[in-house]
């Protein structure tokens, strides 16, 4: 017996981490997409891309770790049936829970991974990745600036063009730069520019020599227009985005949620708690739904668990969507979506066990 439940054990541990692989591959690609996105429009540095994409490997994690516990298993266990083993274990006499065991030791250890990636490895890491994006987006105008391209900064209100870069001092070349301002559009030009910080509160300037400067109304052809020549002109540029920093409940270690002192905390703790549960509920469900009946389609037990995977995760969403809206401290939350998709386990469980 205890042969039969290492092999049962090693089948579903190697398919569940390759599922597992292939998903985070998935989700890692989408990410890589949009973190490239952002870095072609000067928001990140392209030194950080695998940095921050690294640090959202947790998040990519909880999204489909129980996705991928429930199709190992199944691929596991509907192999064995493909293969007659499952009738050859069935005719040796060991009954159904005392035979799936195994799967059972693999949900709880599947689930207690998540909770810890949930409770202590995310908050660490969305953390961090704030920190990173933060410190990005107060670099993101001197790496953002390309030779011979315009650059929009500020949620496009600022337009900045520049000709080159001097080599010997790192000062700007051949200036162009554009307030879009409703009331008072402006326009500066400079043959010569440098970036400098502000020791005393970190505010960026930018300090342009030699330069013109325009200001008319919202039409130009209306007026009023001012037009004056100047030998030092230092602009102070737009503070970074602190809107990456994430919300304290967010970074909170999952003991500091509990009890939870606010509807966003208790939210945050039902959310933290839900891909652990799901592994396990899921890794359960598994087992009754890998059953195939002779001549059975290969793949349609797959597709009726991805079904059921998809109405729970969509549960699951609509119910922090609605705890979102009430903001009440108090109800049932997700329980009872875990809780009817347990039932729904155990009823297949003593059905199998019955026809076992």
């Amino acid at each position: 017996m205890v042969i039969l439940h290492r092999y049962i054990l090693r089948e579903s541990l190697v398919a569940s981490l390759m599922s597992l692989s292939v998903f985070l591959g998935v989700i890692s690609a989408l990410f890589l997409a949009e973190l490239l996105a952002e870095a072609a429009q000067g928001q990140l540095p392209g030194r950080l891309v695998l940095v921050v994409l690294v640090l959202r490997l947790p998040e990519a994690a909880m999204m489909v770790g129980p996705l991928a516990l429930l199709t190992g298993v199944l691929l596991a266990l509907g192999r064995m049936h493909e293969q007659s083993e499952i009738s050859v274990i069935r005719a040796a006499g060991p009954g159904f829970a005392r035979c799936f065991a195994p799967i059972m030791l693999l949900a709880a250890a599947w689930s207690a991974a998540l909770l810890t990636v949930a409770g202590w490895v995310s908050p660490f890491a969305l953390e961090r990745s704030g920190e990173v994006m933060t410190a990005a987006a107060r670099q993101a105008l001197l790496s953002g600036l390309q030779p011979g391209q315009f650059q929009r900064f500020d949620g496009g209100r600022l337009t900045v063009y520049v000709g080159g870069f001097d080599d010997s001092d790192g000062g700007l070349i051949d200036l162009f730069i554009q307030h879009a301002d409703p009331a008072q559009p402006e326009l500066v030009t400079a043959g010569f520019g440098r970036l400098w910080l502000d020791p005393t509160d970190g505010s960026r300037y930018l300090s342009l020599i030699d330069g013109r400067q325009i200001r008319h109304g919202p039409d130009p052809l209306a007026g009023p227009m001012r037009e004056l020549e100047f030998a030092r002109n230092d602009i102070r540029l737009p503070r970074p985005d602190e809107g990456n920093l994430a919300a304290p409940e967010v970074t909170a270690r999952l003991p500091d949620l509990w009890p939870s002192g606010s509807p966003a905390e208790r939210r945050e703790l039902q959310w933290r708690l839900a891909p652990a549960l799901a592994a396990l509920v899921l890794g359960a469900l598994a087992v009754p739904l890998a059953y195939r009946a002779p001549r059975q389609g290969r793949w349609s037990r797959l597709v009726v668990a991805l079904a059921l995977y998809l109405v729970y995760s969509n549960a699951i969403q609509a119910g922090l969507v609605l705890m979102e809206q009430r903001a009440a401290m108090r109800g049932p939350g997700l329980w009872p979506v875990h809780g009817l998709l347990l039932l729904t386990v155990l009823w297949l469980w003593l059905r199998q066990g019955r026809r076992w």
